[in-house]
């Protein structure tokens, strides 16, 4: 699902907003398996049951998709 129109201010948001960083591993899995369970990563749903947004962030992501299948495709 893509946000039509509002992609491309989700790309000025994060362009402003959001750090990334990179870093070669042999086992990524491993290293995103210690950093969900060191830090404090609400976004990332995936092995991250345990954290206090998790299921607020679910049923929202739920909704959201719902409702993104009900409205036309805006071209």
């Amino acid at each position: 699902m893509t946000f039509s129109s509002g992609e491309m201010k989700l790309s000025e948001w994060l362009e402003e907003n959001a750090f990334v960083a990179w870093c070669p591993h042999p086992a990524p899995w491993v290293l995103e398996e210690h950093m969900i369970s060191t830090l404090s990563l609400p976004l990332n749903l995936d092995q991250n049951r345990r954290h206090a947004f998790h299921q607020k962030l679910s049923e929202l992501r739920r909704t959201a998709k719902a409702k993104a299948r009900e409205l036309p495709i805006a071209r």
